[in-house]
């Protein structure tokens, strides 16, 4: 272990091991599993062979290949019980030989060995039970408390125990999707749902910042999907309970209840789903701008859906045109419409967008894809030049480039102009001549790029690609540019930034080689050295670099 492990990970992980934070250490074999509680809970696996000893953890560090504190503290664990591997075990029996033992078994002992495993597995006993001809139903009260220990929660779950958490989370629904194959698809059902509601009501009180809670939702959804495919719920009272769930819930579960259920509602559930959904439609207020409610999503989402199913685009355009309140509703609709061949129709919609409410580039971008496929390059381009004013932007440059093809030269010089005249400071969009710079080094005009930047400035990072272009003709002109990046490098007080500091110091010791300054370069680096002689990390990372 001393030899795989460094010495911090190894002290670390003789510490986890002392405070008894190994668990549930396995042999099988030749094989070492534990688990190891850290900032969450990780999983270490050791493999003993004929050369030594290796290691795997689910953490970071380990996930690298590196023998971590983890695997330290599972190891001196396995060491504590004995240190002792076995023999791995035998291939497991085949199902043929397994049916060939059982017809030579004793029936009695066949008996009490199943009525053992029953005392333990309520789905069997619950299968015995059915074939025995007494009732088919599932006793699910073991397998809903156990949803209910698993899932509910007294105080807040942090994000050191959340991995743990949603881990006997996913152990609970396992045994509701068991019910699924095994012939008990409609208490699995009921069971499903009942996860699911208890899955929102802790939301609140665990840590999901790596996603878990939507995870554990999106399982017991797809388990509730498949039980209800695999059972024989009454579809209009499924249609109810499916709609129901969906308005009161806040993470959207049976949002697509059409198409994911409407195999399984069937006509009659897919009837009573209008139904309600149509009467919960008509009882909407009318939508107000900003009007994101989740009610109002769900209900629109779900009539949307039915409109385009029974009318095509038409009956989805109908739905949408109820309620248009922003420019996003003009653009949904003129996407539809587009999508549908219907240009002419799209683009009455885009201009009735553009004239109610504030200028959005969506629609303009739509528009002259519209303009383009028509033949009309110049309305096109009338488009997305409003697009480029408002926010000049390198991308913005690009799209109106490539819809006016051969008229660009005019449009080009058009743009370059009016970012040109731009007063940088009445112009926040253009952080100094940023976009004008960022253009002309993407035409390779560097001496331009360069006037434009002495004349009004640009972001930092920008004078760094410049100087590094500029370099190959000017290169005493790049050097100051280096020089101050690499300071403000340095003002930035870590390890990594001492790194991009030293190659940047390298790279402007070549240029003033090129300008034949080397003893320049070395008076900086006397003051460089001087001015910051407290940084040890800095002073590491120069030398490393070989600087003088």
């Amino acid at each position: 272990m001393r030899k795989l492990a460094d010495a911090k990970s190894f002290e670390r992980g003789e510490r986890y091991f002392a405070a008894g934070q190994v668990k549930r250490v396995t042999l099988n074999g030749s094989t070492v599993s534990a688990t190891v509680d850290g900032t969450r809970t990780y999983r270490v696996r050791l493999d003993v062979t004929p050369t030594g000893l290796s290691g795997r953890c689910s953490c970071p560090y380990g996930m690298d290949g590196a023998f971590c504190k983890h695997c330290v503290a599972a190891s001196l664990a396995w060491l504590e019980q004995g240190g002792e591997v076995a023999e791995s075990r035998q291939k497991p029996l085949s199902d043929k030989r397994l049916r060939l033992f059982l017809r030579g078994c004793d029936q009695e002992w066949l008996i009490e060995q199943l009525m053992t495993a029953a005392k333990s597995d309520h789905l069997l006993r619950a299968r015995l039970a059915a074939a025995a001809g007494h009732g088919d139903a599932f006793d699910d009260r073991d397998v809903r408390e156990r949803l209910e220990r698993a899932i509910h929660i007294h105080d807040f779950v942090d994000y050191a125990g959340a991995y743990g958490y949603f881990a006997h989370v996913g152990d609970a629904l396992d045994e509701v999707e068991k019910l699924v194959h095994g012939g008990f698809a409609d208490a699995a059902i009921i069971l499903a749902e009942h996860a699911l509601e208890l899955l929102e009501s802790s939301g609140e009180l665990v840590d999901d910042s790596d996603g878990g809670l939507s995870d554990a939702i999106a399982r017991a959804e797809e388990i509730h999907l498949a039980a209800c495919e695999a059972g024989s719920p009454d579809p209009v009272e499924l249609a109810e309970r499916l709609l129901t769930r969906a308005l009161d819930s806040a993470y959207e579960v049976f949002f697509d209840v059409l198409p994911d259920y409407e195999e399984v509602l069937g006509p009659a559930g897919v009837a009573r789903l209008r139904e309600l959904v149509e009467e919960a439609w008509q009882k909407l207020p009318s939508k107000k701008p900003n009007d994101y409610s989740g009610r109002r999503l769900v209900i629109t989402h779900l009539m949307e859906q039915l409109a385009e199913s029974a009318g095509g685009t038409n009956g989805l355009v109908e739905v949408l045109a109820r309620d248009v309140s922003s420019a996003y509703d003009v653009l949904r609709i003129a996407e539809r419409l587009c999508a549908d061949g219907r240009d002419d129709e799209a683009l009455t919609w885009l201009d009735r967008g553009l004239t109610d409410f504030d200028p959005d580039s969506r629609l303009r971008d739509l528009a002259a894809e519209i303009h383009v496929r028509a033949g009309r390059r110049n309305q096109a381009g009338e488009m997305l030049w409003a697009n480029f004013t408002a926010r000049p932007t390198l991308d913005s440059y690009r799209a109106l480039r490539q819809v006016t093809a051969e008229d660009f030269p005019a449009w080009r010089e058009r743009a370059l102009a009016f970012l040109a005249d731009a007063p940088p400071a009445a112009a926040p969009w253009s952080r100094g001549r940023s976009t004008l710079v960022e253009i002309l080094l993407a035409e390779d005009e560097v001496g331009a790029a360069w006037q434009a930047a002495v004349d009004g400035g640009c972001t930092d990072g920008l004078w760094l690609r410049l100087a590094r272009a500029r370099a190959a003709s000017h290169p005493a002109d790049a050097i100051p540019v280096l020089l101050r990046a690499a300071e403000q490098a340095i003002e930035l007080r870590n390890r990594d930034s001492y790194q991009v500091a030293a190659r940047l110091l390298v790279e402007t010791k070549a240029l003033f080689t090129r300008c034949d300054r080397a003893e320049d370069f070395q008076e900086h680096m006397a003051a460089v050295r001087h001015d910051h002689r407290t940084k040890w990390a800095l002073r590491q990372e120069l030398d490393r670099a070989r600087l003088p």
